[in-house]
């Protein structure tokens, strides 16, 4: 009986993965043009570098501040140097990148799945990994080619192997949770919350065991200086990057209260309304609702409790609070990032829908009970794709994709190319042209502009001016921005089309070349 449940156990475990795959492969084909696409097509830069010759994964490059070395300090490319060597096997295309993401996402929901059945239980586990399979939010990051869907995997693994190490004090699971973590964090420094709920664990499973002052609680301390060592010092190096080459970027530097005050974050509500706003689509109403009861829900009360460490995913909460306060406007800006919080979601809500089959199960026995869960997983999925659709899914950056397209066949390989997309910093355009160039305005002058706009037609003609100095050849502009010049900046328009030679139009795009002049 025992062997049979734990077949069963193994079908249903497939039977998530599964779907979790087919929403995530879903449109995988789809180019870098959905709601995340400056982020995605910024990445995909620095995997297409790595794949055209610079392999040195501690010099990653873009390839939007025009010629020569331009490195970043961007997080470790554990993601982009895969994707690259991928391309090198089957090809350059988008679908490879995407399928990345979505491989170390599908990883994530089964090392979720272990997690919690070392921490709670068997069924706890695989109805809090079917949540994390369907959740809205999860799905779109995990088809994203973007690092964070790589660092949640990451740290949910080293999150399940300390566990593991914890309970069985056998030292190949700390040693694969040091790496796992360590890989995690390198890959995004903002999983460092996650030691959170790991100390919580760590103090709860030794205590309950008994084990507080014993040669475990050494190793482990042992263990974090060797993850934390490395993780220091390329986030150094980075930094070093940052201030050594153009353009003189550094990641998520934008995020934090002590940049802009916490006077700012205050005046703005610390945000709340645009995170709910967010969570709409990230997790869906339902959801929130099952979050907030699961939140004040208990954990499942476990006969055996001595190597548990039933509140981990409530400690997840607050380390996410944490992280929230120091990096609000990041979040709500970024809203990927704020997929640190999913396994707590997921498990949280897990632990709710078990409580309902529970009650349901004592009143109309287990079939229905069962039958419950599937549905409420069901209509979650459902209304969350729907969702997506309406929202992220759509392809908001396909006039800069074609205009990318056309610029790529219009110029030469070693042309540079400047580009006015419908969002001022999207480097769709860059990526799909396969040229080096700017955006317009280019990036090095952002902290000069004012809501990340033009200031007026004189400078605007400057900075085409000075990019035509520094070699520019060829100027795109989608329509949708040079409605907006012809509006707020006519000189400009006047300038583009009395200096420049109009190349190529289309309903969607202009291109000029630059290199001559009426």
């Amino acid at each position: 009986m025992k062997r049979k449940n734990s077949q069963i156990q193994t079908y249903v475990l497939i039977a998530i993965l599964l779907a979790g795959a087919i929403l995530r492969f879903y449109q995988i084909d789809q180019p870098f043009i959905d709601a995340t696409s400056w982020r995605q097509s910024d990445t995909a830069t620095i995997a297409d570098n790595f794949y055209q010759g610079n392999w040195n994964i501690l010099y990653p490059e873009i390839s939007w501040n025009g010629p020569g070395h331009n490195y970043v300090g961007y997080e470790f490319q554990i993601v982009t140097y895969i994707t690259s060597l991928l391309y090198h096997i089957v090809g350059q295309h988008d679908w490879i990148a995407r399928s990345v993401a979505v491989i170390f996402g599908l990883w994530g929901i089964f090392a979720f799945y272990q997690l919690v059945r070392r921490i709670w239980s068997e069924k706890h586990a695989l109805v809090s990994a079917a949540v994390m399979a369907i959740l809205p939010g999860q799905t779109y990051v995990d088809r994203s080619f973007i690092p964070d869907p790589v660092m949640l995997s990451l740290v949910v693994t080293s999150t399940w192997l300390l566990v593991a190490y914890l309970q069985t004090e056998r030292l190949h699971y700390l040693l694969l949770a040091s790496l796992a973590g360590m890989l995690g964090f390198l890959t995004k420094i903002s999983g460092l919350i996650i030691g959170i709920p790991m100390l919580y664990a760590i103090l709860t499973i030794l205590k309950n065991k008994q084990r507080l002052r014993s040669k475990q609680l050494a190793l482990i301390c042992l263990a974090a200086i060797v993850i934390l060592t490395p993780v220091i010092a390329y986030y150094l190096w980075a930094i070093h990057i940052s201030h050594t080459y153009p353009p003189y970027y550094i990641a998520a530097g934008e995020y934090w209260v002590w940049k802009f005050g916490l006077r700012h974050f205050l005046e703005q509500n610390y945000f709340l309304g645009k995170l709910l706003f967010q969570l709409k689509w990230f997790w869906t109403k339902p959801l929130i609702v099952l979050v907030i009861v699961g939140l004040f829900l208990r954990p499942p009360q476990l006969i055996d409790s001595s190597g548990k460490a039933p509140w981990l995913f409530h400690w997840w909460v607050v380390a996410f609070v944490f992280y929230y306060l120091i990096a609000a406007q990041g979040l709500v800006n970024n809203p990927t990032n704020i997929n640190i919080i999913n396994p707590a979601v997921a498990a949280l809500t897990g632990n709710v829908l078990i409580a309902i089959a529970s009650f349901v199960q004592r009143l109309a026995g287990l079939p229905t009970s069962i039958a419950l869960i599937v549905a409420i997983l069901l209509i979650v999925a459902g209304a969350g794709h729907r969702g997506l659709e309406r929202s992220v899914l759509r392809p908001w950056a396909e006039n800069d994709y074609k205009l990318g397209l056309a610029l790529r066949k219009a110029s030469p390989p070693n042309d540079l190319v400047v580009t006015a997309t419908s969002a001022i910093g999207d480097t769709v355009a860059i990526y799909y042209s396969q040229r080096r160039g700017w955006m317009f305005p280019p990036a090095y002058t952002w902290s000069s502009l004012k809501s990340m706009s033009l200031l007026d037609d004189s400078e605007a003609i400057r900075l085409l001016e000075e990019l035509k100095i520094k070699g520019a050849k060829w100027f795109g502009i989608v329509n949708e921005e040079k409605n907006r010049f012809k509006k707020d900046n006519p000189k400009l328009v006047e300038y583009m089309e009395r200096v420049f030679e109009r190349y190529q139009e289309s309903p969607e795009f202009v291109i000029y070349r630059i290199s001559s002049q009426k």
